[in-house]
């Protein structure tokens, strides 16, 4: 397989081979020396904004602030690594020239501008640009680079303004094909450099990162010209009616694009915000969250329509933002939102449709609801969304949104309140949520969703440790097999029946053809596309993973645990640079992300960092209140820094304590510490006590110190799934 960056690399090579006698500022020198050596370079200028109205002391001290960001950035320490990276001072600022790698520069300059939102008062702009550069002796006969990579990377940026992260047009062109730049790169069209030159400029901006203003510059090209000459000047009559019929022309364009336009991908798309209990005494949090999401589900069924996974909504629970906002973070052209309060056997529902560019209400509904009316409530709202957004239901989405999910509206209340506690994943209320799962097939045995819960909650509790992986398939299973018997439409029912053939039978085969089924069904399925990228990452297929993960991120913009997924793949894929900035970003979504600094740990220790790879693996034991799989995770840490007595030390203590811990955690310890025969020991017992983590083992790099060994590959050989009778449809 050839990995994204490679393909940004080759598609690069052959762009300049075709340009490479057209150099946007051709560097004169370079063509009248034929001993000059020419090398292509990906260039970041970095420029510090009104360096020269600081006083001296505040100019060394910002220059000192930004010297220390620029070299603590995940990306400059990879390169510098690897000696692919030259610095070049510029007074009141820097250039960093890389080599081999077209996503450098922007990763950086991403890094950087993160690592700034906290210091407000050193104002960047940056610039960025791919081309030939060659050495050159300077007054000091010192190397040099000079040509025009360099040329050009400092027009671009010139065209700035604080905050402004600007790439020339080749560069974005080399970027944009792919899913992970392409939604962030916006053309500004032309600018005027240095000696009348032209270069079409491009800015680089996320919700969280860059400058999306447009520069001084196009806003002064925007602005008409006031001269007194002009101002005297009278047009005439013929000029005049000219403009006056152009303009009316224009006028009526606008608005028959107006009534008459075709919907936009994004006006096609619709967010399903967290509903609000307004029940008088409060405690119909779990009937507000429950509607929510079937809501959701039932839009998901309308192949017309993109819809943001409940995930994405319950991200902005509580939180203190505007719907226009929230619809822009989401890349969605609608926002929906209700409220619901329950009064003795009556729920009233209240909902509006807003559109995100205008922010204007497109409609609002009120419902008045008995207990068995609420169960097909969703689908008809989801009906009316359809309807509002002018998408063309099919017979079978009409047939589908026709169909409540069971009957009774008891086992739907139960089915609500297990969802409402499954949601907030600690053993415990998964546990509880379980229990009311089993009661709601109990009132109704046919009640798809209700088995589908219980098999998440089994498949749950496996995963996190709290019951063991044999007993996690045991019971999960048959509550698959029940979900998709009654419903073998329900993509989420695939999914967790492929979660379980992969991560507890390791019945790989089988699982992709789950996972594949649950895509055919809904495309848009972020969970879906989440957990086939970790199952294609874990058979070393990391090209296709990261496809897939992209495609998650796009659909579930604002979920920390598919930015994570994004780092491990990285991790395992051994770009320990890259894993860093999604680490990074899931924080940001939710700083107290125990995942995130598991992940984070092992990418910095494998980068060589050691101290901010024990600083993050101790947050992780922080966080997850000094759980063994956590413990063990800071002792792996300790055995990879050298520091073996401490990683022994922690590893006592967790038997001592009798901490329910991971033996596949225990055999990547002593693989740091070159123990292979207590490292294969210990792998064995992971095989033999079924541990999911056990999925990584063909590629995780904890292992490489015992890969090549006879008694690592006899034990991988005892990697054989296990027969479940779950034979995909």
């Amino acid at each position: 397989m050839v990995s994204t960056r490679t393909q940004i690399k080759l598609e690069f090579c052959r762009r300049t081979a075709a340009n490479s006698r057209t150099s946007e500022i051709p560097d004169m020198a370079a063509e009248t020396d034929p001993d000059l050596k020419l090398e292509i370079a990906h260039v970041l200028t970095i420029d510090v904004v009104a360096y020269s109205m600081l006083l001296i002391h505040e100019q060394s001290r910002t220059m000192a602030e930004l010297t220390r960001i620029v070299r603590n950035t995940a990306r400059f320490r990879a390169a510098e690594i690897e000696g692919t990276l030259t610095r070049l001072p510029t007074g009141d600022g820097m250039a960093l020239v890389f080599f081999g790698d077209p996503e450098a520069p922007l990763e950086c300059a991403m890094q950087i501008s993160a690592e700034l939102k906290s210091r407000p008062e050193i104002r960047l702009r940056m610039g960025i640009h791919s081309g030939p550069i060659n050495q050159v002796r300077d007054v000091n006969d010192r190397s040099n680079l000079a040509g025009a990579g360099m040329d050009t990377a400092q027009r671009v940026m010139d065209c700035g303004d604080a905050g402004h992260i600007l790439l020339s047009k080749r560069v974005a062109d080399d970027l944009d094909p792919y899913s992970r730049w392409h939604p962030h790169l916006h053309e500004l069209g032309e600018c005027e450099v240095k000696h009348g030159r032209k270069l079409t400029v491009v800015n680089f901006f996320t919700d969280t990162l860059g400058n999306p203003e447009k520069p001084t510059r196009w806003k002064k090209a925007a602005a008409p010209a006031h001269s007194e000459a002009g101002s005297r000047r009278r047009i005439r009559p013929a000029t005049a009616w000219t403009a006056l019929l152009l303009a009316l022309v224009l006028v009526g364009s606008l608005v028959a694009m107006w009534w008459a336009r075709p919907l936009l991908a994004a006006e096609r798309s619709v967010a399903v915000l967290p509903f609000q209990d307004r029940s008088e005494t409060g405690d119909q949090e779990y009937l507000s969250d429950g509607i929510t999401e079937q809501i959701i589900n039932a839009l998901a069924k309308i192949g017309g329509l993109r819809v943001p996974p409940s995930s994405a909504a319950f991200a902005f629970k509580n939180r203190p933002a505007d719907s226009v906002t929230i619809g822009r973070q989401l890349r969605v052209g609608h926002i929906l939102e209700g409220s619901v309060s329950r009064s003795g056997g009556t729920t009233q529902v209240i909902t509006t449709l807003s559109e995100v560019a205008s922010g204007f209400q497109v409609w609002a509904e009120s419902y008045q609801s008995t207990d068995q009316d609420i169960l097909s409530l969703q689908n008809e709202i989801a009906k009316k969304v359809a309807k509002a957004l002018q998408v063309r239901l099919q017979p079978k989405e009409r047939r589908q949104l026709g169909e409540p999910p069971t009957r009774d509206p008891v086992a739907y209340d139960l089915y609500l309140r297990g969802r409402y506690l499954l949601n907030r994943r600690t053993a415990e209320s998964v546990e509880k949520a379980r229990a009311l799962f089993q009661q709601a097939v109990q009132a109704d045995p046919d009640f798809a969703l209700g088995h589908a819960g219980i098999a998440d909650s089994y498949i749950y509790l496996g995963k996190i440790g709290a019951i063991s992986g044999d007993e996690a398939a045991a019971r999960a299973r048959p509550e698959v097999t029940a979900a998709l018997e009654l419903d073998d439409q329900l993509a989420d029912g695939y999914v967790a029946r492929a979660i379980l053939l992969n991560d507890f039978e390791w019945n790989w085969p089988e699982a992709e053809a789950d996972y594949r089924k649950a895509l055919s069904l809904d495309a848009n399925n972020a969970a879906a596309h989440h957990w086939f990228a970790r199952h294609q990452a874990q058979l070393g297929n990391f090209h296709e993973a990261l496809k897939l993960i992209d495609r998650a991120q796009m659909l579930d913009p604002v979920a920390p645990l598919i930015r994570v997924t994004r780092a491990k793949i990285l991790f395992m894929a051994r770009r320990y640079g890259e894993a860093v900035t999604p680490c990074s970003e899931a924080l940001e979504l939710e700083p107290a992300f125990a995942a995130a600094f598991s992940t984070l740990g092992m990418a910095r220790v494998q980068q060589g960092d050691h101290a901010g790879g024990i600083a993050a693996a101790e947050k992780y034991v922080e966080i997850s209140e000094g759980s063994g799989w956590a413990q063990l995770e800071l002792a792996y840490a300790y055995a990879v820094a050298g520091r073996r007595a401490e990683s022994e030390r922690i590893v006592a203590d967790v038997e001592a304590a009798s901490l329910p811990f991971s033996p596949y955690d225990r055999a990547t310890i002593y693989a740091a510490l070159r123990d292979t025969e207590r490292a294969v020991e210990w792998l064995a017992k992971a095989i033999d006590q079924r541990s999911v983590d056990v999925v990584w083992i063909r590629v995780d790099p904890r292992l490489d110190n015992v890969r090549s060994e006879a008694a690592f590959q006899k034990v991988l050989n005892r990697l054989v799934p296990r027969s479940s009778g779950l034979a995909a449809d």
